[in-house]
Order: C-alpha cells, then sequence, then structure tokens
C-alpha cells in the first residue's frame, strides 16, 4: 500500500464526514502493521 492510495481513501472518507456545526470535513486513513486499512 502506498502514500497516494491511502491519501485518495482519506479523501473519500472527507466526502462522507458529519460536521453539521464546524462545516470543517475531515477525513483519515490508516495503514495497520497486519495490512488491515481503517478510515474515518
Amino acid at each position: 500500500m502506498d502514500e497516494a492510495r491511502l491519501i485518495e481513501l482519506a479523501v473519500e472518507a472527507r466526502k462522507r464526514a458529519y460536521c453539521p456545526y464546524s462545516n470543517f470535513p475531515v477525513g483519515a486513513a490508516l495503514l495497520a502493521k497486519d495490512g488491515r486499512i481503517f478510515t474515518g
């Protein structure tokens, strides 16, 4: 998994962000040691 792919996943997560008060969407992608990817 390369860094560019993680950035793409974080950008996709940002599109789904729920931020009714701050209006500041944030997305994150984490690559675990075992290869699993967590987004949010």
